[in-house]
């Protein structure tokens, strides 16, 4: 079975429609949330679904918002098998916040126990949040679209942490990371709609790159990327 490990399905012009698109094919989709708020919304319209599950978010450029929902974070955090996405942006377009989003971080990383699936986002922000992860007993995780250099990557991969693959890190210098990367380590991702309206479609194309790259058939790198996110679970933690 295929797996997607982050898309923000929710975005989508038609979330249902590209649930149910998901359904067809037999791929299974972690939905990535912004806020605590957003998840919940989506749990009744998901319940049909046997492949699509949401995710509890609290995005680090929705601080703003989401540091009024750190109640209701911790309220649905224990039934909540997938998170994110959370983590840390210290971009120019996140640095503003810088402060209030280490907090926030550190207020919901504490609700997070065993056996979940974490998507986490990193942007310029890797040592960070690497730091606050280890600091906390949080792992492993998922790094979502990392761009932090291929050294960083082992580094943390040595942790045992794991890394989502999109088609745009395919074609740009961010493909060195699968060179220094256990093929172990590695997942799946679309970043839809933010990187493609036609996830499925990139989603396939990134598994076919990987059977090349991994010198595999695609039925195998398929297996082996479906034991991968079966085995990035939170250990026990809290």
């Amino acid at each position: 079975m295929l797996v997607d490990a982050h898309c923000h399905i929710d975005l989508f012009d038609n979330p249902i429609s590209t649930a149910q698109a998901y359904e067809s094919s037999r791929t299974f989709c972690v939905m990535a949330t912004m806020l605590p708020s957003h998840y919940q919304i989506s749990l009744p319209h998901l319940r049909p679904f046997r492949l699509v599950y949401p995710a509890l978010g609290m995005h680090p450029l929705r601080v703003s918002d989401g540091r009024k929902e750190v109640d209701l974070f911790r309220n649905l955090a224990s039934a909540a098998e997938f998170i994110g996405e959370i983590g840390l942006d210290l971009s120019s377009e996140g640095k503003r916040t810088e402060e209030q989003q280490f907090d926030v971080l550190k207020s919901i990383l504490r609700y997070l126990g065993s056996g979940k699936f974490i998507t986490v986002h990193s942007r310029n922000a890797h040592e960070e949040l690497f730091q606050l992860l280890e600091d906390s007993r949080v792992g492993p995780v998922c790094f979502h679209y990392f761009i932090g250099g291929a050294k960083a990557a082992a580094e943390i991969a040595g942790k045992g942490h794991y890394f989502s693959i999109n088609y745009r890190m395919l074609r740009s210098k961010h493909r060195k990371l699968l060179d220094s990367v256990p093929k172990e380590r590695i997942l799946v991702e679309s970043d839809g709609p933010f990187l493609t309206k036609q996830p499925l479609e990139m989603i396939n194309y990134v598994y076919d790159e990987l059977s090349e790259i991994w010198r595999m058939k695609r039925n195998q790198a398929e297996e082996l990327v479906s034991l991968n996110f079966e085995n990035c679970r939170t250990n026990a933690i809290c």
